[in-house]
């Protein structure tokens, strides 16, 4: 059972290959490489540097964290790690290979509990953000092209109701053993004293790191002259960074490429724009990732080392 599940988490990681394929077959390799061309060397060479300051600001977020659960490093080692991190998160489902970086911090950690909780603290940040800027993408597109419209039949609704009254139900039943098993990870994640200053302060960070990110779209949108709404294109990255999570694809291939060609469809653009893009951001991805994957070749780790412990 366990190796079927295996392969069937193999296999689902190359749909993204197989929807980006499609893509390119319906648009045309000579459209798209006629696109891709319109980006120069330099514009790459910007862009590299745009995404690399996003990480060193987010490797400086993850430190001013570490510290408030008392596990204390310097800051180049908190830009190596975070880099190593960003490699083996993003050639791993769900970026799960990122909490990799306990391993190299192991010697700095409290408990293993205070080091896996520190992490969920530093991705909480980044989920918080990007849902948040998601949320303003749907309520922009709903606002601009109206592309949510009521149901005719509630029958969905109603199911997804009776699913969360179950589920609800379930934790209410069992709510003692899932106390017992969630109380020594609750403590652990709230020994933080982040406070009101290191939260700010964290929360800018993030900001501040995303708009970077993200904004990257938009200056390679630019540097190809395509003539899209900033905003829409921006906001819109933010719903790309969510559905790039899914086990489906690796690092957003074919995900990313569909959701911009709709995206692009809305603004009357062209499909081969669309791709050529997030070809030239999927380029982009793996050039900001050398650092990382030249830190971890010097020092490798075996992720299977990683697990969940039983300490306090």
């Amino acid at each position: 059972m366990k190796k079927n599940s295996i392969n069937i988490s193999f296999w689902l990681k190359f749909l993204g290959f197989f929807l980006l394929a499609f893509l390119i077959y319906r648009v045309g390799w000579e459209e798209t490489l006629l696109s891709i061309k319109k980006v120069s060397i330099i514009h790459i060479i910007v862009g590299l540097i745009i995404l690399w300051l996003a990480f060193f600001i987010k490797s400086i977020r993850w430190r001013i964290i570490s510290s408030s659960y008392g596990i204390k490093f310097g800051t180049f080692k908190a830009v190596k790690v975070f880099f190593i991190g960003l490699f083996l998160g993003n050639i791993t489902p769900g970026k799960l290979g990122d909490f990799g970086r306990l391993l190299y911090i192991k010697d700095d950690l409290p408990s293993q509990k205070i080091g896996w909780s520190s992490l969920i603290m530093d991705r909480l940040f980044d989920l918080l953000c990007l849902s948040f800027f998601s949320f303003l993408a749907l309520i922009y597109y709903q606002f601009v092209f109206h592309i949510l419209k009521l149901p005719k039949e509630y029958g969905l609704i109603i199911l997804w109701l009776i699913l969360g009254v179950i589920f609800f139900f379930i934790i209410f039943r069992y709510r003692g053993k899932f106390k017992s098993k969630i109380k020594p990870w609750w403590n652990a994640f709230n020994s933080h004293d982040l406070g009101v200053i290191k939260s700010f302060l964290s929360i800018a960070l993030t900001v501040f790191s995303m708009i970077l990110i993200y904004g990257v779209f938009n200056f390679i949108a630019w540097a190809m002259e395509i003539d899209i709404d900033n905003v829409g294109l921006f906001l819109g990255t933010f719903i790309l960074g969510i559905l790039s999570l899914l086990p489906i694809t690796v690092l957003g291939i074919g995900v990313r490429e569909t959701s911009l060609v709709l995206i692009f469809q809305l603004y009357q653009l062209p499909a081969e724009d669309a791709i050529a893009l997030s070809l030239i951001i999927f380029l982009l991805q793996i050039l900001s990732f050398m650092p990382g994957a030249i830190w971890f070749y010097l020092s490798p780790i075996e992720l299977k080392e990683l697990k969940f412990s039983k300490d306090n």
